[in-house]
């Protein structure tokens, strides 16, 4: 089962085709700005469809743990609403894909409803992290400068990468979220060749980018161009007590229930992953897992922010500074998305971008929304509560 598992994509090897032909589709038949009614009306097809094939239905009876995350955490603020919800299930378990009803009323929507339907085209494109880099660009916002490249291009990949950005640089899937098959902090020309061929595992075409050193990665939720919330994703650590060994640190941050193991949907948080990466930081600081810190020295155990690597998530909403807030709105209104995440690198998030060294990563337009429910530290934001309210303004 290992062998046949994606560690970075938490999923089946077999995903990777997918990835690969759904990257292929939307660059020779972009996506198509349907009006409500026709895209009500494609959902309703769809789901007809599939249940007539009887090898699919839909059902009630499911739990949070059996859909994802972000679209349990809607569901359960739904139906405080009086919401009533179904998902359709399949051969090989729950979909996701739903069926929302309200006052006799049907809705449909894939994992979280984002209403597609009232944006205008360029929000299609907000996945593509090529086309996102491109428009940002014209749009005078910051971004880390980079250039996306196809897999028959690996040798000028290369030559940009050392030539015209210079170390250190990260590779990424032209496509994809939560850091899948990502690399940062590429430091050589070893290095980059490995990172350009992991991301090739993902999709056919990748993008070679600077790295920003000396910050830390932001994501920024925005519903409607108002409701914002904001969390800061900081590299798997333990704080020292004094008295207990890191092993023992480890042992007890991983032990908490918010923690769990990869591929289990129920969790936005994962257990701390040691591996040569963490023997090299204890190595550096002279110690090893049976090492004593000092109390309230913080010991960083992984360099990325990876949450798939134990990595935290600290709720700083209340921290923005303003013209940060005001950026991710200008976002929002410049690819008129109603729903959007991105993730926002700086080093003080309380310090405006506009005095420090920043840059839009990338946006993703199904946004994790469970990362804000679910921080490891920080007060929680209710943002399932939101996008209920955007359902309740688009839908209905």
């Amino acid at each position: 089962m290992k062998k046949n598992f994606c560690e970075d994509c938490e999923k089946p090897s077999i995903y990777h085709l997918q990835t690969w032909i759904d990257e292929l589709l939307s660059q020779f038949l972009p996506p198509i700005s349907l009006p409500k009614k026709f895209s009500f009306f494609f959902s309703l097809f769809l789901e007809k469809f599939l249940t007539s094939l009887k090898l699919f239905s839909l059902t009630g009876n499911f739990t949070s743990s059996d859909i994802p995350l972000r679209s349990a955490c809607f569901i359960k603020e739904a139906k405080k609403r009086g919401l009533k919800f179904k998902v359709l299930s399949g051969p090989f378990g729950y979909t996701n894909f739903f069926q929302a009803e309200i006052n006799k009323k049907i809705f449909r929507f894939e994992g979280l409803p984002i209403a597609s339907f009232a944006n205008k085209r360029k929000a299609h494109l907000v996945d593509n992290k090529e086309w996102v880099k491109r428009y940002l660009q014209k749009g005078d916002f910051p971004i880390a400068n980079g250039k996306a490249f196809w897999f028959w291009q690996k040798k000028q990949a290369t030559i940009f990468g050392i030539n015209k950005l210079g170390f250190p640089l990260v590779v990424k899937p032209r496509g994809g979220s939560v850091s899948r098959h990502v690399t940062t902090n590429i430091q050589n020309p070893q290095q980059l060749k490995k990172a350009i061929n992991k991301a090739l595992v993902y999709s056919p075409v990748f993008i070679v980018e600077s790295f920003i050193s000396d910050t830390f990665v932001h994501r920024a939720t925005v519903i409607d161009f108002d409701f914002i919330a904001c969390v800061k994703q900081i590299p798997a650590n333990v704080v020292g007590n004094g008295i207990s060994t890191i092993q023992e640190l480890i042992n007890k941050k991983n032990s908490n229930p918010l923690r769990g193991k990869l591929r289990r949907k129920e969790n936005i948080l994962y257990q701390i992953v040691k591996n040569e990466t963490t023997k090299k930081l204890l190595i550096e600081r002279g110690y090893n897992s049976i090492s004593i810190p000092q109390k309230d020295e913080v010991v960083w155990l992984q360099k990325d922010s990876f949450l798939k690597l134990g990595g935290d998530l600290i709720e700083i909403t209340p921290q923005v500074h303003p013209d940060n807030l005001q950026l991710f709105r200008n976002v929002a209104k410049f690819f008129d998305i109603r729903v959007v995440g991105m993730d926002f690198l700086c080093k003080d998030i309380s310090i405006s971008w506009k005095n420090q060294q920043s840059a839009i990563l990338e946006l993703n337009s199904v946004p994790c929304i469970e990362l804000h429910h679910f921080p490891s530290k920080g007060k929680p934001q209710n943002v399932a509560k939101a996008l209920v309210d955007l359902f309740f303004k688009y839908y209905l």
